[in-house]
């Protein structure tokens, strides 16, 4: 059983972009300019985040809110992992190394560093901040460079709730380049017996401002509104690598596209809507 950040991560959302392509190019095939600006912003999306699940294994390899054990992260094993001789419980410094030279289980290839550190406690502590700072990460020859805040607001021991808070910016091979703003609250409801009945709850931190602005590789500008908070189960295991629940609107200049991931079934269906054209589309990790 992989880390429960394991769980909540994106890796294979670019699968869930070739999808969206795909399901909205057969509703108007003339729109293939904004079909490529959402395909953009979903893999931005996958590869920005996935930073802080990353972070979150890390930190949980660290230490843990109870005595309940997680396995290793796969991804964790391509990287030099240093902790600062001076960590202590109030602040400390973690860095991952990734040189190149190892593929995860998903065959993804790493370089660059990732920085984390906290002040004000363990993660798992409210009132606690980590900063993840990305200095020349790149993963399959994408850069990434930016920074980004989570800090524990959880005002009960269970469920835990952060807010997450970041600027990025990203390079392609082909030089072209795409930013990224976001916001939004991540909450996790965790078991304290049994690992299968753990979620992730993402949300929009504050519903008059996006959970994530930007501009993509190919100059547009877009928004996300999650508008029924997205949610990861546990139990579903690897086999379902997106939400099971939650919807999320994305407005590409003037286009907005609505995605339902569903009612809670352990599966990889996804709802896509545009001017009212709808189409139900089984989402493959491979993409095809």
């Amino acid at each position: 059983m992989k880390t429960i950040s394991n769980l909540f991560s994106l890796k294979s959302a670019s699968a869930l972009a070739t999808a969206l392509v795909l399901t909205l190019a057969s509703c108007n095939k003339t729109n293939e300019a904004s079909l490529s600006s959402l395909n953009n912003e979903t893999a931005i999306d996958s590869k920005v985040d996935e930073v802080n699940d990353i972070a979150s294994s890390a930190l949980n390899s660290n230490d843990a809110p109870t005595g309940r054990v997680e396995d290793r992260d796969d991804r964790l094993d391509c990287a030099t992992v240093v902790k600062d001789a001076g960590n202590t419980k109030e602040t400390g410094k973690i860095t991952l190394t990734f040189t190149g030279d190892c593929k995860d289980d998903d065959d993804d290839v790493r370089t660059g560093k990732i920085i984390i550190t906290w002040s004000g406690g363990r993660w798992f502590i409210p009132g606690s901040v980590h900063i993840i700072t990305l200095e020349n990460y790149t993963v399959n020859g994408v850069v990434m460079n930016g920074i980004r805040t989570v800090k524990n607001i959880s005002t009960t021991e269970s469920p835990l709730k952060w807010t997450i808070e970041g600027d990025h910016n990203s390079t392609w091979p082909d030089g072209t380049t795409a930013q990224r703003t976001v916001k939004r609250t991540r909450q996790w409801m965790r078991s304290s017996t049994n690992p299968l009945q753990d979620k992730w709850i993402i949300s929009q931190t504050d519903p008059a401002v996006p959970a994530a602005i930007g501009t993509n590789r190919n100059g547009k500008n877009y928004s996300v509104q999650i508008t029924t908070p997205l949610q990861y189960v546990r139990a579903c295991g690897r086999r379902v690598h997106i939400p099971v629940l939650g919807v999320k609107t994305v407005t590409v200049d003037t286009e907005v596209f609505a995605v339902d991931y569903g009612d809670g079934t352990c599966d990889n269906l996804i709802t896509v809507t545009k001017n009212g054209v709808s189409k139900t589309v089984k989402v493959n990790k491979d993409g095809n």
